[in-house]
């Protein structure tokens, strides 16, 4: 089905989700959900990077959306480590993503961009991996607001030593001159094959991309970013709903009747999303749920893979780096990933 009049192009990206070895535990997330959803008291997630790739050869350019969680995560601002002390959080970070990819062979000068989706600890990494050429590209207000970092901004989420001696570039209103599926959209390589769309609510100068991994037939990967958190905050809904049975590894039983899965559903519904946000959450509760509307247009669109930062229920579904996802639809990760969230919330509940 298609949901989406998105803009036509023969030009491409090649996409590689990156397991960044990022992961955290006894997150707590009362905050996170309204209204509660039984059980879902702490979450543990991982925390994935993405490689970009636009052309072939010599001239291939390459991009970064995110970083996961720095390897050395006790060196985040001390208010960040304070507060994951604070929550009895375990993490752990075998390596860092520039050592991931040096490993593959790949020169990290090549790397001229690192998009930070947004500032929050579990997405920045450490830029100071990489060669100061790699510009940074942030989203909008973010520059004006926290730059350079701490100290010097008291509430930044990050040091300013994480990007000193590199250039920071800060898109603005006037750069998302696009509108795709609803957003407004930067059309980074100039010929529709990557947009940064701006993604207001969850946190200041949020942003979201949509990468085309092919022309013909058409397929496209979206990236939420923190937009989303859990499967279960954009499905259910009007365009995608629940089917019956439902067959996904660790589903019990196993087809599971719709009825045992609605009846743990906070509002028992089979067309509404199985998690609201609370209001305390995002920064801007309107901003973030109007965003979330427009991901669950592209979740119903047959073209579209969206894929969410922590998202540890399609581990076993997606290939990951030096891998690509560009051939998802021939292997069907939508429809095997697309319901794989229901197993950890059923065996929430079932707990609790």
């Amino acid at each position: 089905m298609r949901t989406l009049d998105l803009p036509s192009s023969r030009a491409t990206v090649s996409v590689s989700i990156i397991d960044s070895t990022a992961c955290a535990y006894n997150l707590p997330c009362a905050n996170l959900f309204w209204p509660p959803f039984k059980g879902l008291h702490t979450l543990d997630i991982c925390s994935y990077a993405f490689l970009l790739r636009h052309g072939t050869g010599d001239e291939c350019r390459h991009v970064l959306f995110d970083l996961g969680i720095r390897k050395d995560w006790q060196n985040l601002v001390p208010s960040m480590v304070s507060r994951l002390k604070e929550w009895d959080a375990t993490i752990k970070v075998e390596t860092h993503v520039a050592d991931i990819m040096q490993k593959q062979g790949l020169d990290l000068a090549r790397i001229e961009a690192i998009v930070w989706s947004h500032l929050h600890w579990d997405h920045t990494g450490d830029p100071s991996t990489f060669p100061p050429t790699t510009k940074l590209i942030v989203g909008p207000g973010v520059k004006d607001r926290y730059m350079p970092g701490w100290p010097k901004v008291d509430d930044a989420g990050f040091r300013e030593s994480d990007i000193a001696n590199r250039q920071v570039v800060g898109l603005e209103s006037e750069d998302f001159d696009k509108t795709v599926g609803g957003f407004k959209a930067h059309d980074y390589f100039g010929d529709g094959s990557l947009y940064l769309l701006d993604a207001p609510g969850h946190a200041l100068g949020h942003l979201n991309a949509l990468a085309r991994t092919s022309a013909e037939p058409e397929s496209f990967v979206f990236l939420t970013a923190d937009s989303v958190h859990l499967g279960g905050e954009i499905r259910l809904s009007d365009a995608l709903p629940l089917p019956d049975p439902v067959e996904v590894p660790g589903i019990v039983p196993c087809p599971c009747p719709a009825a045992d899965l609605t009846n743990i559903h906070p509002l028992h519904s089979a067309t509404k999303p199985f998690l609201g946000l609370d209001p305390s959450f995002p920064e801007h509760l309107e901003d973030a749920e109007h965003t979330i509307e427009l991901i669950q247009k592209f979740d119903a669109d047959e073209r579209v893979f969206v894929i969410f930062s922590h998202d540890t229920s399609i581990y076993d579904v997606v290939d990951f780096f030096p891998n690509t996802a560009d051939d998802w639809r021939l292997k069907d990760w939508k429809k095997r990933g697309m319901w794989t969230f229901l197993t950890h919330l059923q065996k929430t509940a079932r707990a609790d």
